[in-house]
């Protein structure tokens, strides 16, 4: 596969739209899935499609995303135990099911590179599996993806909403193998 993106340079999200989730954190157990997955919302309903979460788990803008995220924790990780790519799709899909919403999440459960550089091209962030196996000081983990660079080196990174407290993290794109998008 060619690459139609410059080198060197970040290409993405600006990290400034993230800024007001950066308090959305997973303090304790398994449920970075959940709480990725949150922020991909609330970046779509506070700049692409308001109506994407409902007003009365969340109303655009609002810096709160804890009713949200315990919502989505029913849907996506009941038990709050480690997810893979299709559990967290799936969960979305029955958010989007429960309140008529005429969206489907797409999951893949190899790799993450084409999916989240095509996305985040298109301006649309991506929750990123990260892998222990692949070298991930993470362990297993989920993070949402706003901007990729690659080096002339070859050297591929992403800059992330990290639910442990940072986000504009800058992590080895290798780590990821898994991802969730929205079309």
């Amino acid at each position: 596969m060619t690459t139609n993106y410059p080198k060197d340079q970040w290409i993405g999200i600006d990290e400034q739209l993230f800024k007001p989730y950066k308090d959305w954190i997973t303090h304790a157990g398994y449920l970075c899935g959940t709480h990725a997955t949150a922020v991909l919302l609330a970046y779509y309903q506070d700049h692409v499609e308001e109506s994407m979460i409902p007003p009365t788990l969340r109303k655009k803008g609002e810096p709160d995303g804890k009713t949200l995220s315990e919502f989505l924790r029913i849907l996506i990780q009941p038990l709050e135990m480690p997810t893979i790519a299709y559990q967290v799709a799936h969960g979305l899909s029955k958010y989007f099911s429960y309140f008529h919403l005429p969206y489907r999440p797409r999951a893949t459960m190899v790799g993450s590179w084409y999916r989240t550089t095509k996305r985040l091209q298109q301006g649309k962030p991506v929750v990123v599996g990260l892998l222990k196996a692949k070298g991930s000081t993470y362990g297993n983990h989920w993070v949402t993806a706003y901007a990729f660079m690659e080096t002339t080196a070859g050297k591929r990174y992403y800059k992330v909403h990290d639910n442990w407290g940072n986000y504009r993290k800058v992590i080895p794109a290798d780590w990821g193998n898994g991802t969730v998008s929205l079309p």
